[in-house]
């Protein structure tokens, strides 16, 4: 059994994050003409940020009295870096191995956010639990990630596209990483 609070967190993390990729989604159809380097950095910066935003207002929940740090702030900032480095990761290795290269870069992304999100939560959990659950969270997360990127910018609707459609890819696409991020077992005993 998993921990009711590590379920909604989960939820409401991949809810939001599927919220916001779905209104990227919408500003790339109505308002960027044409696929530029600098507006997919920008695009990977501010998603990354959001993600960061809701991983420190959780984690901030969650916290011991004692911790005055703000944790929000803290983990968009560093999530805001860490998009942006998967971003140039992607125009980097682009030219090599094509649309791979999202792939590669989205799964490389989970796993610095689990080590954020050990750093923002200062989990007593091991490094090497920490990187596991990071890896989990790269391989489940994305091959749904493949799929629905497939699906959605890559299906030829990318300039006319079902928002509704979008949004439930983008949740499945999130969910499995947030669930092996949050989620921890109940202690029995």
């Amino acid at each position: 059994m998993y921990n009711i609070t590590g379920c909604v967190n989960t939820l409401i993390a991949a809810l939001l994050l599927a919220a916001a990729s779905t209104l990227a989604d919408l500003i790339w159809a109505r308002w960027i003409p044409a696929h530029r380097a600098v507006f997919g950095l920008i695009h990977g910066a501010l998603l990354f940020m959001v993600l960061g935003l809701v991983l420190g207002v959780l984690a901030a929940r969650d916290r011991d009295a004692a911790d005055s740090r703000p944790l929000p702030a803290l983990a968009a900032g560093g999530e805001l870096l860490a998009g942006l480095g998967g971003a140039a990761a992607f125009y980097a290795l682009s030219p090599f191995i094509g649309w791979w290269a999202m792939l590669v870069a989205w799964m490389g992304l989970w796993v610095l956010t689990a080590v954020l999100n050990r750093w923002i939560r200062d989990s007593p959990e091991g490094l090497g639990l920490t990187l596991g659950r990071g890896a989990a969270a790269a391989v489940l997360s994305g091959a749904v990630f493949f799929w629905a990127v497939s699906t959605i910018w890559l299906g030829g609707s990318t300039r006319n596209p079902s928002y509704a459609v979008n949004f439930a890819f983008w949740f499945v696409a999130f969910l499995p990483g947030f669930a092996c991020l949050l989620l921890r077992p109940t202690d029995e005993g």
